[in-house]
């Protein structure tokens, strides 16, 4: 029998490899990788089953995956890294960077903190308008506030990058996906036609997937995340414009090392003082989307010392800040729940 699983593990974390192989042994992962950093180092990187729905392409070192939410820290670092040098004010309006945003109020860190006020859009969108990028920010700019900006804090499930890319694309000309490339890690906000071809197929979990995942949950969370209508089509997840083009709340791809990477550079990637200002809790209460309590960062969710960001459909990073942290990824095609991601991170936490 071939072994599922692939890659290495550092001396003493051999029970994470074990906790993944048994996911994938049991049917309840068809392709997945995980990744983390202990001290600087990488501990885990693991990867395992079937790349394509009709397991032909065994996942590999370098598969990519698209990620959904938990990709949404890194849309916000592209922003926080032209805050960093100056180009960007965080205490700004986002109007100076985007006349098309209408109230004066809303600042370039109530965007980052989701308190902007435009977590859904009005105007129905198919899945292709969803990823044209100018038709898609137009409307975003043009629905309603849910709220006046600063005023309260709802996850902007799906208008999040559109609002940053705008932001970033007012103020330097530059796309998320540009300045994502310049981090050096194999994460991507639009991929090149030969990084499509790295790409793992997504496939739901059970055939009702697409309809649980946008409805049962609120109002407002239906009408954030059912339009773009059909956005969790496998048609669509699976194609050229997801792949190719940037809706980058939610179209990241990437490998586990490299989303597990991201949080091992920050210190690389942004200044101590701003790191620790993107990291400290900015909007601390219920949440209108999620219709529970959350604290927002500066582009993170924040519980206690923990920070990062799940993904729907099961992929998820983050970690511990401060002495003796680490920083882990998981990253899957079989779009379910958490629980395999959970199991991998308890093993991991239990040997640290």
């Amino acid at each position: 029998m071939v072994d599922p699983v692939g890659g290495t593990v550092a001396k003493g974390f051999e029970p994470v490899a074990e906790a993944f192989r048994a996911q994938l042994e049991s049917g309840a992962e068809t392709g997945a990788a995980v990744a983390a950093y202990a001290g600087g180092e990488l501990v885990v990187d693991l990867w395992g089953g079937w790349a394509d729905a009709a397991r032909t392409r065994p996942w590999t070192a370098d598969t990519l995956v698209t990620v959904f939410s938990a990709g949404k820290p890194v849309a916000a670092l592209a922003v926080l890294a032209r805050v960093a040098d100056g180009r960007i004010g965080l205490d700004e309006p986002v109007a100076k960077y985007c006349p098309a945003f209408r109230d004066p109020r809303g600042t370039v860190r109530h965007a980052l903190a989701h308190q902007l006020g435009l977590p859904a859009i009005a105007e129905p969108l198919s899945a292709a308008e969803g990823l044209d990028w100018a038709r898609c920010t137009d409307a975003v700019f043009a629905s309603p506030f849910e709220w006046e900006p600063g005023t309260a804090v709802g996850e902007h499930a799906l208008t999040y990058g559109n609002i940053l890319g705008a932001i970033l694309r007012g103020a330097t000309g530059e796309t998320v996906g540009d300045v994502v490339r310049g981090f050096g890690l194999d994460v991507h906000f639009g991929l090149s036609a030969a990084d499509q071809g790295r790409c793992a197929e997504v496939e739901h979990g059970t055939p009702d997937w697409p309809e649980q995942s946008v409805h049962g949950h609120g109002d407002l969370w239906a009408r954030a995340l059912g339009n773009p209508a059909g956005l969790l089509d496998t048609a669509v997840l699976n194609g050229a414009g997801w792949r190719g083009g940037e809706l980058p709340a939610v179209n990241l791809h990437a490998s586990a090392r490299g989303l597990a990477g991201v949080y091992d550079a920050l210190p690389r990637l942004l200044p101590a003082g701003l790191l620790t200002e993107a990291l400290a809790p900015q909007a601390v209460g219920v949440d209108r989307l999620l219709e529970e309590e959350a604290v927002w960062t500066l582009g993170w969710r924040r519980d206690e010392n923990w920070v990062g960001m799940g993904g729907i459909g099961g992929s998820s990073a983050g970690g511990f800040v401060g002495p003796g942290g680490y920083w882990l990824a998981y990253v899957t095609r079989h779009l379910a729940d958490h629980d395999r991601s959970t199991a991998v991170y308890d093993a991991i936490e239990a040997c640290i």
